[in-house]
């Protein structure tokens, strides 16, 4: 076989070889984003069937994790403090919990969420609202503030709770998120 003959073979083996690879990245739900495919979702659009709908993934939370939550709540006065049963995403894990005044922030690396016995509300002007159902006897607000920042606004139990990110996500993934809040035991 002459030089020719090789080469063409090699090359449609590569493009073979890297169209097969393409199809496979394609295939898989990533919710990870670039920065330049961050720029161009919107998280403010209403969800498409199936859109950010992966398989819930169950957060656990270790003994001292546990604790450090509690004793976040004691601090900011709260008789109970909820936790989320799934993750505000793909891969979601507790990062740091924090106490402001009477508010507990718990931090994911998805995201945040904030309660509070005192009403949260967004601290810019409103650009828009969407009511949504979390479940039976919750209902929330998704808020979107002048400044871009989107935050899920819902009240349970008589407690006030603010869900948002600094990063692109889902809105199915932190309404399943709100949904399977629990109190700490």
């Amino acid at each position: 076989m002459n030089y020719k003959g090789k080469a063409l073979i090699t090359g449609l083996l590569f493009g073979a070889l890297l169209a097969g690879c393409s199809q496979n990245e394609n295939s898989t739900l990533d919710n990870s984003t670039s920065p330049e495919t961050a720029q161009n979702q919107n998280v403010n659009s209403t969800n498409n069937a199936g859109e950010g709908m992966t398989e819930a993934e169950p957060l656990s939370y270790t003994a001292e994790q546990k604790n450090e939550i509690s004793e976040a709540a004691k601090k900011a006065r709260l008789d109970k403090v909820y936790i989320p049963t799934v993750g505000l995403g793909v891969d979601d894990y507790l990062d740091r919990v924090e106490v402001k005044d009477n508010q507990v922030r718990i931090v994911f690396i998805r995201g945040s969420i904030t309660q509070s016995k005192e009403e949260l509300k967004p601290t810019n002007e409103i650009a828009s609202t969407k009511e949504v159902e979390l479940s039976k006897n919750v209902s929330g607000k998704w808020i979107t503030e002048e400044n871009g920042a989107t935050s899920l606004y819902f009240e349970k139990d008589g407690l006030y709770f603010s869900m948002n990110s600094a990063r692109t996500f889902f809105q199915a993934d932190y309404e399943r998120a709100a949904a399977s809040l629990e109190p700490l035991k």
